[in-house]
């Protein structure tokens, strides 16, 4: 997005069709479909402003409806200097709690910009200017203060103001981020905040509502669910969490530092299965369910379906690593014996598009990409294993995570989500900013254009090409490939590149 200044937009809109108005502020990379109304309360502000300074300049260089990527948060005017953001929201009619409750949201996303930050917003049916204050107190002030705000700045070029604000800021996770999540130092998207909604307003009637939350790497299924479990919490209700895989570190710090009621669902075995009373809980949740056992399945649904609770089956159908858990199929069998209602989540919102629409290609060449540079993606090729293992020792010296699932196992504890060779890291469900990933001669492509592993005799438990996909979809800033004596591979992945 490009910054404006807001009597050249206030003269675009009075002198051109609403066609070229279109075209015009699309120039500056903002919604072409801009509101009138919108327009209307801009000119309302303007006009304000004009009767307590001559200085035009203030209106100079402001960024109109910008939104950040990938999380969906929209501003309606912003202005940046070197040392301070002003920010300006634009209201027909509104309440002060309404008000203070985007200043404050605001105020936690400009923040991480590292200057002074000025949050207000003007009622233009009233011609009220309020001002969030340092205590994040609502505070009605005068016109000149904002103009004084305004005149402080120094401003500074921007080429595209989507490069300042990096997402990655914004996606807290309750595993890699505990403590930013039980402070509730995130939101939530519109589709999140949208399914949350839905699903605390269910009711169950005779029997036990079952939900499911379904979503790919990167969509957010985790954070709505704890969300929602955390809802249930500070309401003093009890909820019950199963985690269908191993519990990583995140796990293990909400359970031991805020007490979260999280279990591994281990310990859901026929020795403990009747010292489990579900009636005591209002909320019980299968995280990864799509990993559950048939025979736990069943039981577990045989024990809690006339409860009258709610039940949240939290799950991704494609991340399932195994042949048996292809086999058991868990999603379909919920879907089948269940007929929950089900909540897709289809934006992604934790990941890097770049990132994501790469390993997407990279796993399937038939799925092609509008990204045409792929600045956050690089490759290193050898035909040396020794030289490839020394280079890999160096890339985690330098802080970089490696994901590796050959069987030659280059490198000693690969940060894999599994255990290798008797070493277990507990990293299920964590995410790295760097990521390095190593393919050799494992690897090939099928005729259906799709990535794939060679078999041996020896079928190995997990099966290599789906936790690989798992494995790097975990990348947030940076992924890295190591390709080892593989032509092939490297042939196609320059062919995405380029």
């Amino acid at each position: 997005m490009k910054a404006i200044n807001l009597l050249s937009l206030l003269s675009a809109r009075g002198d051109l069709s609403l066609t070229n108005f279109s075209k015009y502020v699309e120039q500056f990379g903002m919604n072409p479909k801009i509101r009138i109304s919108e327009v209307d309360d801009l000119k309302s502000l303007v006009e304000e402003m004009k009767k307590h300074t001559e200085q035009f300049t203030i209106f100079h260089n402001f960024y109109v409806g910008f939104m950040i990527n990938r999380i969906g948060k929209e501003f309606d005017l912003l202005r940046i200097g070197e040392k301070s953001v002003v920010n300006i929201e634009l209201k027909r009619e509104s309440n002060e709690e309404k008000v203070l409750r985007q200043l404050v949201q605001n105020q936690y996303y400009l923040k991480f910009l590292d200057k002074e930050v000025y949050n207000f917003t003007y009622i233009s049916s009233t011609k009220k200017l309020y001002f969030l204050t340092n205590s994040n107190q609502l505070q009605e002030v005068e016109m000149p203060q904002l103009i004084e705000r305004l005149q402080e700045q120094t401003l500074i070029q921007i080429g595209d103001l989507d490069d300042v604000f990096d997402p990655t800021n914004y996606l807290v996770s309750p595993f890699n981020s505990p403590e930013s999540f039980i402070e509730d130092k995130y939101f939530l998207s519109a589709q999140q905040s949208t399914y949350k909604r839905e699903i605390l307003n269910l009711v169950p009637t005779d029997k036990t509502s079952f939900i499911v939350i379904e979503g790919g790497p990167g969509t957010g299924k985790t954070l709505l669910t704890y969300d929602i479990a955390k809802e249930y919490l500070n309401k003093s209700k009890k909820v019950l969490i199963f985690n269908c895989g191993r519990l990583n570190k995140g796990h293990e710090k909400l359970i031991k530092d805020f007490q979260w009621p999280i279990e591994p669902i281990s310990n859901f075995n026929k020795a403990k299965q009747l010292t489990y009373d579900f009636s005591q809980y209002d909320l019980i949740i299968f995280d990864e369910a799509q990993r559950l056992y048939k025979n736990k399945f069943f039981k577990l649904i045989e024990l809690i379906s006339n409860l009258k609770i709610k039940c949240i089956f939290s799950l991704d159908p494609d991340q399932v690593l195994t042949t048996f858990e292809i086999n058991n199929n868990i999603p379909k069998l919920i879907h089948d014996q269940l007929n929950p209602v089900t909540y897709e989540l289809t934006t992604i919102i934790r990941h890097n598009i770049e990132i994501s629409s790469f390993i997407n290609n990279l796993f399937d060449l038939a799925r092609t990409s509008d990204i045409k540079k792929f600045s956050n993606i690089s490759i290193q090729y050898f035909s040396s294993k020794k030289i490839a293992r020394s280079y890999l020792q160096y890339m985690r010296e330098e802080g970089w995570k490696i994901i590796d699932y050959t069987r030659s196992r280059y490198i000693d504890q690969p940060d894999n989500d599994h255990s290798v060779k008797g070493y277990r890291r507990d990293t299920t469900g964590q995410e790295y900013d760097h990521v390095v990933a190593v393919i050799d001669k494992l690897f090939y492509y099928k005729d259906n254009r799709k990535l794939a592993a060679k078999e041996d005799e020896k079928k190995p438990y997990y099966q290599p090409t789906k936790m690989l996909y798992q494995n790097i979809n975990r990348t947030r800033k940076k992924l890295h490939l190591v390709i080892v004596h593989n032509t092939e591979v490297l042939d196609k992945v320059l062919k995405i590149l380029n």
